[in-house]
């Protein structure tokens, strides 16, 4: 890659947003729960669930922000990385790409786009409903309330996302 240009901005996880971050979330309500079992073991169960969800709320940013620190962006040399590139460029603008190969790599990655945002949907209303349900039985009815606030940004982005992928489906169908 050339010294003078830009990286461009990659995720650690390749799916449709908002999936990466739904992943995340779970995997760090998992590992938090056990730490919030043995910091207070006096509480019952349910609420160390609905405390380690705050928690996976929270540190799943991590990998999504990690994304935008210098040393951590992925080379703009590799192959899928370009495609992907691409694929964001298209969904941004709702423009089939005129170039042959950049219209096969389009085509290659939006069944990946389209996994993560369906991942994003079911993952979301599982765990961030359910934890939602949960919190006011253990009297958290506000980390419910915000339970909600982050299952509706999910579906939000998750509904964006597809609506972008169907678009951009039906132009690339007109023009084959």
């Amino acid at each position: 890659m050339a010294e003078g240009k830009p990286r461009r901005r990659t995720p650690l996880v390749r799916l449709g947003a908002p999936g990466p971050y739904v992943l995340f979330a779970l995997l760090s309500t998992v590992l938090w729960f056990p730490v919030r079992l043995v910091e207070d073991p006096d509480r019952s169960v349910p609420l160390a669930l609905v405390r380690a969800g705050l928690y996976g709320v929270g540190w799943g940013l991590i990998p999504i922000l990690m994304a935008f620190l210098p040393g951590v962006r992925a080379r703009a040399d590799s192959g899928q990385v370009r495609a992907w590139n691409r694929l964001r460029a298209a969904l941004r603008r709702g423009e089939v790409p005129a170039d042959e190969a950049d219209r096969a790599a389009v085509i290659g990655q939006l069944p990946t786009v389209r996994r993560g945002a369906l991942i994003a949907v079911v993952g979301g209303v599982l765990l961030f409903g359910g934890l939602a349900v949960l919190a006011p039985t253990v009297d958290r009815t506000a980390s419910g309330v915000f339970y909600v606030v982050v299952l509706t940004i999910v579906l939000a982005l998750a509904g964006v996302t597809l609506g972008r992928v169907r678009r951009l489906d039906r132009r690339l169908a007109d023009t084959r």
